[in-house]
């Protein structure tokens, strides 16, 4: 990424700043330290034996691997870029993320469970309550970061602590009948296990993956025709009921109120959802239609004007009512949290792998640069968990520095960190590059090409977005090779032209397919004029958006 670009210079703050911030505030949380499986007076916070859950929800504690595991993802990531190599604080990232390791290595038990709180907590509920207690969450997250650290040292340390915690839980759950038929309260493995697929290429992690979508949400017969997560409940004596808001009653709020194929509409838990669905798209199959249904359903009835989600601040979750989106905690809801945005772009990624859409390149688009981006302060030191629209009499307004369940500054982190797979992607066809530009900004990317990877593609561009609308691409192949490049045409862009020819009308997918040689260049230019975007008839709100290109603008009281 060009350092002085816009994604350039905020890579540099997230690489510098942001990471470092962020190490501080894991090890005063206790979060780092608790991998040294000390006791930490935190715990006792809400806390019960047995994987039973209190009145008042999960410890906080729960999640604290997943902070962890988030941060160093998000290191890894930065690490091994330009703008990582430039950070003053690498060396101390590096020597944590092995300090780390060292921990988890001493910590993990013998049979290959890996967890701090039911480490030290509560072992008799070990893997007894995965509706809430987040063990598989936090597996999936620990997996995905060992993945990262694997990709930047090529050392197997991690990931072989990770693939054993793996294959105890591929032992214990299953579809078998001396299986339990359990999947995640919070998905995340799921998509993890796609990406341990992706890397080991071992069958049973892509159908462990399968399992665990697939199952969430059937009515077992050998499980006297309950679900799992009731069955469960009763098998550790605990309330099911132990909350009394509808949607956690039926499922909804956990994501397992139907199979996945038989859901209509996106409900409940915003994040969860965007992370099952996920998952889906990364299966493809049978999932895939059923993410592209609950992603129009999302975008179509339950989406901010920012690209934020979920304005139902009870359930950090979905209005079971098409287009109630309020704009404040005065109004009733305006959640609108960060994760919930990088899990819709998580989303759009997935489904852009399969067809080109220029709509969902669209809401990826705005949802990165208003919500996700949103959620760090300029100087990197203070977070939002939620974004509403406006400001309310009751709710805060101003960024905090830390959060008792903070799952959102390191999602940010990793999301930057992992910027160039939201910008691009590319296929090699025998002599033919193809390339798929889903972002305009100004990045380099070189592209090892067969049969030994020592040749390479190489394309450079040149970006004034979001401000401006020039964009410049360079390529650079050996001489025998060409260029299949889509180039997306925004919904808001005017006058676009490539090299000065206007591509007029619109495309079928919202992107420009070219062919190119060898070494090409190309100038695409076109204008992002003001434009206000009235809401949907069924919010009931008087109000006008005002967009230029993917940017939402915001009147600030003190300029108004």
């Amino acid at each position: 990424f060009a350092p002085e670009s816009f994604y350039g210079k905020l890579r540099q703050l997230f690489s510098h700043q942001v990471l470092q911030t962020q190490l501080h505030q894991i090890r005063k949380q206790g979060s780092y330290y608790a991998w040294n499986l000390k006791w930490n007076p935190k715990y006792d916070i809400g806390r019960l034996e047995g994987g039973k859950c209190a009145l008042t929800g999960s410890p906080i504690s729960l999640f604290w691997d997943s902070d962890v595991a988030k941060w160093m993802e998000a290191a890894c990531y930065f690490l091994a870029s330009p703008e990582g190599q430039r950070s003053p604080h690498r060396r101390e990232f590096a020597l944590a993320i092995e300090e780390l390791i060292g921990m988890m290595e001493n910590a993990q038990s013998s049979d290959g469970y890996l967890g701090t709180y039911f480490t030290v907590v509560d072992r008799k509920g070990r893997l007894q309550n995965l509706r809430d207690m987040h063990e598989m969450y936090c597996c999936g997250h620990l997996l995905e970061a060992a993945l990262a650290h694997h990709q930047y040292t090529r050392s197997t340390k991690f990931l072989d602590i990770m693939i054993r915690y793996v294959a105890l839980l591929m032992q214990m759950f299953g579809p078998n009948s001396d299986q339990r038929h359990g999947y995640p309260g919070h998905p995340e493995l799921e998509l993890a296990m796609v990406r341990l697929y992706s890397r080991t290429q071992d069958q049973k992690h892509l159908e462990f993956a399968r399992y665990l979508v697939g199952t969430r949400g059937l009515i077992e017969p050998d499980l006297g025709n309950r679900a799992f997560f009731v069955w469960e409940a009763e098998q550790r004596q605990d309330k099911y009921y132990h909350r009394t808001m509808e949607s956690i009653t039926d499922g909804r709020y956990h994501q397992w109120h139907a199979p996945l194929n038989e859901q209509k509409a996106v409900v409940g838990h915003a994040v969860r959802a965007m992370y099952l669905l996920t998952a889906a798209a990364d299966l493809g199959e049978n999932f895939l239609d059923s993410a592209r249904r609950l992603w129009d359903d999302t975008v179509d009835n339950k989406m901010y004007s920012t690209g934020g989600i979920g304005s139902d601040p009870s359930i950090e979750g979905f209005s079971e009512i098409p287009h109630f989106l309020p704009d404040c905690e005065d109004e009733g809801g305006c959640y609108a949290e960060t994760c919930a945005s990088i899990g819709l772009c998580m989303l759009g990624e997935r489904l852009l792998s399969h067809r080109l859409d220029g709509r969902i390149r669209d809401v990826m688009e705005r949802s990165l640069l208003n919500t996700v981006l949103g959620g760090a302060s300029l100087d990197g030191t203070r977070f939002f968990y939620a974004n509403p629209l406006a400001t309310s009499k009751t709710g805060t307004t101003e960024r905090s520095d830390w959060f008792d369940c903070c799952c959102c500054p390191p999602n940010l982190c990793r999301t930057l960190g992992l910027l160039g797979g939201y910008t691009w992607s590319a296929e090699i066809v025998e002599t033919t590059i193809n390339l798929n530009i889903y972002l305009y900004l100004s990045a380099a990317r070189r592209i090892p090409l067969p049969p030994s990877g020592q040749n390479e593609a190489v394309v450079n561009m040149e970006s004034a977005m979001p401000w401006g609308g020039r964009t410049i691409l360079t390529f650079s192949a050996p001489a025998d090779w060409q260029w299949n490049i889509n180039l997306p045409i925004p919904s808001y862009a005017v006058n676009f032209s490539v090299n000065g020819v206007q591509v007029g009308g619109e495309t079928p997918t919202g992107f420009q397919r070219l062919s190119l040689p060898a070494d090409a260049k190309l100038v695409i230019d076109f204008d992002m004029p003001i434009t206000l975007e009235s809401p949907h008839p069924e919010t009931h709100k008087d109000a006008l958006t005002v967009i230029r290109g993917p940017l939402v603008y915001t009147a600030e009281s003190w300029d108004n």
